[in-house]
């Protein structure tokens, strides 16, 4: 196992070692579980991310598609939609 060393402010240090006593783990326990939970925020926002710009493209298909049903309604192909 590597060794990270890390600098900071008492006050810091001090909310580090509560947390990890109240938690029952041990320093170096609740930083690689806290560096965890951030890789999985990461990882959550690239997906949601993804997820938005494929929303996007099937809105652009989706109004593309509405088009060609204009269209078509135009060409009296298709019954009225009011009834």
């Amino acid at each position: 196992m590597k060794t990270i060393t890390l600098k900071t402010q008492d006050d810091f240090f001090d909310q580090i070692n509560e947390m990890a006593q109240q938690q029952h783990l041990s320093k170096s326990a609740l930083i690689r579980k806290a560096i965890k939970a951030y890789q999985k925020q990461i990882k959550d926002k690239e997906t949601i991310k993804k997820i938005q710009a494929s929303s996007l493209e099937t809105r652009g298909m989706d109004k593309a598609l509405l088009k060609d049903f204009e269209a078509l309604d135009d060409e009296n192909l298709l019954d009225s939609w009011e009834d």
